[in-house]
């Protein structure tokens, strides 16, 4: 498949969203035009505004416009819901997806979403493609995570690779039904869309002559593009970052880090969706994008060290047992040969994101 160019035009899912507005920004600096989905108009004309500022400051001008077309999708489960949207693109970033949620009642509730959204996206394609030979799609980059390859029941220290499945947590969900907790779902929801994926297209390859590209980030972490009101509405995993270390919730509802996992910066994994799009050789694969593996009380003492400059005079507490890495604690680590061969993305440390985290929030004014 030959690569995507700039300038092109690409579709992006979920672009309100936290990874979204980032691949969204990352798109437009370099040259692309987009359409992006959006629930509502008023979400749409929030993220335009975001994305002004955003570029405005990067760029130290002040620009009004932007090469985004913003398309309301109230509904992206709805069978046949991208098939207009999909029409005259040369790729689609399908970053959509939901996030874990304590509420559902029946684990369909989430994982069934997970599955429609994402094979939706590919199935309007593929009718595209039936009705008009001349169709131009050429890629299709999904964002997918590491939860499809591990689990907390997955055994002891090792080290995870495109080829593993988390197939434990598919197991306990079949086996416990509504009692399964919310993050074994959610973990379910993740293996049984991207299977879903593959199978999909698997099935249909042949007859079209676009590809996919899947992009497993551990957690994604770092500054936003969106600016929240207060601390409370922070975008998906920010919130549980900033709830485990500098809040220090005892038991977040956002979600713990005390288990060990891999991680990358917001920014760099907008990189890697971007990067998958462009480049030839990401077709057809399947690709873990990681900078490393991180334990809760190392984001504690680089929070503790950087918050002085954006936040005098305040302090949070330090870590404890709780939150230090010791010989109970599973290695969990992620081989990312592939990313660096196909990819290459240079990863910011844990240090950027930490302090350029604390410099966004400062900026925007949020209290600790």
């Amino acid at each position: 498949m030959s690569p995507i160019t700039s300038p092109s035009t690409v579709l992006v899912t979920g672009g309100t969203g936290y990874l979204g507005a980032w691949v969204i920004a990352t798109l437009l600096a370099r040259g692309h035009t987009v359409k992006a989905v959006v629930r509502s108009a008023e979400k749409g004309a929030s993220l335009k505004r975001d994305l002004l500022k955003h570029i405005n400051e990067e760029g130290g001008k002040k620009d009004d416009s932007i090469a985004v077309e913003f398309i309301v999708i109230p509904d992206i489960i709805k069978d046949g819901a991208f098939d207009e949207v999909i029409l005259g693109v040369d790729a689609v970033v399908h970053a959509a997806s939901p996030l874990p949620n304590t509420s559902f009642t029946d684990p369909q509730d989430m994982i069934q979403p997970a599955v429609d959204g994402t094979v939706g996206v590919l199935k309007s394609a593929l009718r595209a493609s039936q009705r008009d030979s001349s169709y131009k799609l050429k890629r299709i980059v999904i964002t997918s995570s590491v939860a499809t390859m591990w689990s907390l029941r997955s055994p002891g220290a090792r080290t995870f690779s495109e080829d593993d499945w988390n197939t434990e947590d598919v197991s306990e969900v079949e086996k416990r039904g509504s009692k399964a907790d919310p993050m074994t779902v959610y973990g379910a929801s993740k293996v049984l869309a991207e299977k879903a994926t593959w199978e999909f297209y698997n099935a249909h390859k042949s007859e079209v002559q676009w590809d996919i590209s899947v992009i497993n980030p551990g957690y994604v972490f770092g500054p936003a593009i969106q600016t929240p009101k207060s601390t409370s509405d922070l975008p998906s995993t920010l919130k549980v970052w900033w709830d485990n270390v500098i809040e220090r919730s005892p038991k977040p509802q956002s979600g713990s880090l005390s288990i060990p996992n891999g991680w990358v910066d917001v920014r760099d994994i907008a990189e890697a969706h971007v990067r998958a799009m462009e480049t030839a050789e990401a077709g057809g694969e399947r690709i873990i994008a990681s900078a490393g593996t991180f334990f809760l009380n190392e984001w504690i003492d680089l929070a503790n060290k950087f918050l002085a400059e954006f936040y005098p005079g305040k302090t949070i507490p330090k870590g404890t047992a709780e939150t230090t890495k010791d010989e109970l604690t599973p290695e969990i680590y992620f081989n990312t040969a592939k990313e660096k061969r196909i990819l290459g993305i240079k990863y910011r440390t844990m240090e950027e994101t930490t302090r350029d985290t604390l410099r966004w929030a400062a900026e925007r004014n949020l209290k600790l």
